[in-house]
């Protein structure tokens, strides 16, 4: 062993609390669980484990929030919880998430959500992509806002979108829905942030 060699910190291990105030299916969530443990943590040298993990529905059965918690190993904590916070912002937490680091929390995300309820149960999916195709061009570059997510209802599929502006989003999709008569039914809803 070197005279010189630089000394490492002991690894000690976190608890760190996600909270997803945004609609978020099960698929979604657990790509996000995906990333973290795969992915993030071991860029910074770190390991973790799942320890809970859940989704929130409504009465609908729709999804209106997630969370995600987990145990992370780290000789670095800072270094680990800085790349975990930036990750998180950048990836468009709702307006109204936070992330908890042994019990301190910390409000994230400034984005926010709409729903497109297509009410189109009965048409075949060769049918939807195409307009999906359309609504998503009609998003741009994402300065207005992107496609998040996908879910089914009783009454047919639900596109999640997000962005920096619910009202520039809905303004967008209105104007593109009636080039659309396959989405005559279609309905719009602005997200409020779950606390």
């Amino acid at each position: 062993m070197s005279l010189f060699a630089r000394k490492t910190s002991e690894a000690s291990t976190h608890r760190v609390h996600s909270h997803f105030a945004q609609p978020m299916t099960e698929r979604l969530r657990k790509d996000h669980e995906a990333g973290l443990i795969d992915t993030l943590l071991p860029a910074c040298n770190s390991s973790g484990s799942i320890t809970n993990a859940k989704s929130t529905l409504d009465a609908a059965e729709e999804p209106i929030s997630s969370d995600i918690e987990l145990e992370v190993t780290t000789s670095d904590p800072k270094k680990v919880f800085a790349k975990l916070l930036s990750s998180l912002t950048e990836s468009g937490l709702g307006r109204g998430s936070w992330l908890a680091i042994n019990d301190q929390r910390t409000d994230v995300g400034d984005s926010e959500y709409v729903l497109l309820r297509t009410r189109l149960a009965d048409e075949s999916d060769a049918h939807l992509e195409p307009t999906v195709r359309a609504l998503q061009h009609a998003l741009g570059d994402g300065s207005i806002g992107w496609h998040e997510d996908v879910y089914y209802r009783h009454d047919g599929p639900v596109f999640v979108y997000n962005g920096n502006s619910a009202q520039a989003i809905i303004h967008t999709l209105e104007a593109e829905l009636v080039k659309h008569p396959l989405l005559s039914k279609a309905e719009i809803v602005p997200v409020s942030p779950q606390q």
